[in-house]
């Protein structure tokens, strides 16, 4: 037998001759939110057992969806990543707030409080990771509850992605940006280097070329100079006269100019 608390008059039975039996809900409505149990009997006891601890369940889409987003949390011990999911609720009704995964029949967290903003923390490992969103409905009956947030995606890192969240596209841009710079620093390093090294070895250059033409025309000079000093030098040995010339043209005082003598010849 399948009952519903707060509601009496809701009652289902089926036969079965194992020890588990199925009762579907379709087409859920909002009236169909609330805690349901259940209970058996056989046919030699004709009396229904205890009943089973209640089960809740919950219709969403009474109200509107809350937002889950990472939490900057200090005080999160290291490991360990906060959740924040944040609620329209001004306080004055109690509130049941769940965390849900992907995949997991069952809430992964629930609190219950009047806060509009409720923390789940999670650790930074491969057990947690996964899709994971939450919802709030009331704690007493009709147990109304709201939409689905949008999904936030939990890494094994602790990165995540979504609403809310630091994106890795974004850490990647910046990543590879950075990288870019760095290479683009080392390469104008280097750049300068060589611009550097170049000039100076052209300075370099000059200067020897200027040297080993001061050596040559030094090495010529000297050269020169000793075939100035290894040449002969010119001596006058005697003068004669022209004998065509008379005796008395010979015997010419000092005084006359230089001029008259025509018919002297040195010989060299």
């Amino acid at each position: 037998m399948l009952g519903k608390s707060h509601d009496p008059g809701f009652k289902q039975e089926q036969s079965s001759a194992e020890t588990q039996a199925e009762f579907p809900l379709a087409s859920l409505q909002p009236e169909d939110a609330g805690g349901y149990f259940c209970a058996y009997k056989t046919a030699a006891t004709g009396q229904w057992s205890e009943q089973s601890q209640r089960l809740q369940l919950v219709v969403t889409g009474s109200w509107p969806a809350p937002s889950l987003s990472v939490s900057a949390d200090p005080e999160a011990a290291p490991g360990h990543r906060t959740l924040r999911c944040l609620t329209p609720n001004n306080g004055s009704e109690c509130l049941i707030t769940a965390l849900l995964r992907t995949g997991t029949p069952d809430p992964v967290q629930v609190k219950e409080g009047r806060e509009n903003q409720t923390y789940f923390t999670l650790r930074e490992s491969s057990e947690d990771r996964g899709s994971y969103s939450c919802v709030y409905y009331q704690c007493h009956w009709p147990h109304l509850g709201s939409s689905r947030s949008s999904r936030l995606e939990m890494q094994a890192t602790g990165e995540t992605d979504g609403p809310g969240a630091p994106s890795t596209k974004t850490d990647l841009r910046s990543i590879l940006a950075v990288t870019f710079s760095c290479l683009a620093i080392v390469l104008l390093l280097i750049c300068v280097f060589l611009v550097d090294r170049w000039t100076r070895q052209d300075s370099s250059d000059g200067d020897s070329s200027k040297r080993s033409s001061h050596s040559k025309c030094d090495k010529q000079e000297t050269s020169d100079f000793a075939h100035l000093e290894n040449s002969p030098v010119p001596e006058v040995t005697h003068v004669e006269l022209n004998a065509d010339i008379p005796s008395e043209v010979a015997s010419v005082p000092a005084e006359v100019p230089p001029a008259s003598r025509e018919g002297a010849e040195l010989e060299v």
